[in-house]
């Protein structure tokens, strides 16, 4: 952690606070930007390995200012912890950044967030939707399926192969709110 935080402050005074306020918003277009970006990451994923998740989403919300569209998977990572805390306001915000994400990860996140919200109906609607998209993820978030092992190299849409790359981001979330995991079993 000491040296990839070594290695994010040299790469922040290399580029320098005018070039982080011009680029702000397109740094990842940027090729000179993505040695600090992954670096960054780094970081973070390592804070969040440890124990030290708030220093890990301020370095994934950091990034993704920098970089809204998003091209290192930022937003399922913060969105996944934001739920783990029940940090709805922060699901929220995400979901509406990224509202045309119609992706297995967002779509079976925004049912954990309705329930927890309270709105089961609008949760089982999602729900409804969710597994026509991918009902692959299902079986992992309630945890009748046991967890990949390993992760395959790339996924398909609709495939157990995406399933499991959402059920590694989510499962941890959902099994925090152990009611969600209970209502969503009962929905079978």
């Amino acid at each position: 952690i000491e040296n990839l935080e070594k290695t994010v402050w040299i790469g922040e005074q290399a580029l320098g606070e005018d070039f982080f306020a011009e680029n702000r918003g397109h740094f990842w277009g940027i090729i000179e930007t993505r040695p600090y970006m992954r670096a960054r990451q780094e970081l973070a994923d390592l804070l969040h390995e440890v124990g030290r998740t708030d220093e890990a989403i301020a370095h994934y919300e950091a990034m993704l200012e920098l970089n809204p569209n998003d091209n290192q998977g930022i937003r399922e990572l913060l969105l996944a912890f934001y739920l783990a805390r029940g940090d709805l306001d922060g699901a929220r915000r995400l979901f509406d950044q990224y509202e045309e994400d119609g992706s297995a990860a967002f779509r079976w996140s925004r049912i954990l967030e309705r329930h927890l919200a309270g709105d089961e109906a609008k949760a089982a609607t999602l729900l409804a939707e969710a597994r026509k998209d991918n009902a692959f993820v299902e079986p992992y978030l309630t945890g009748k399926k046991r967890m990949p092992r390993s992760l395959p190299d790339y996924y398909s849409p609709g495939e157990e192969s995406e399933a499991k790359h959402v059920a590694v981001g989510l499962r941890p979330a959902w099994k925090m709110h152990r009611a969600s995991v209970a209502w969503l079993k009962a929905q079978a």
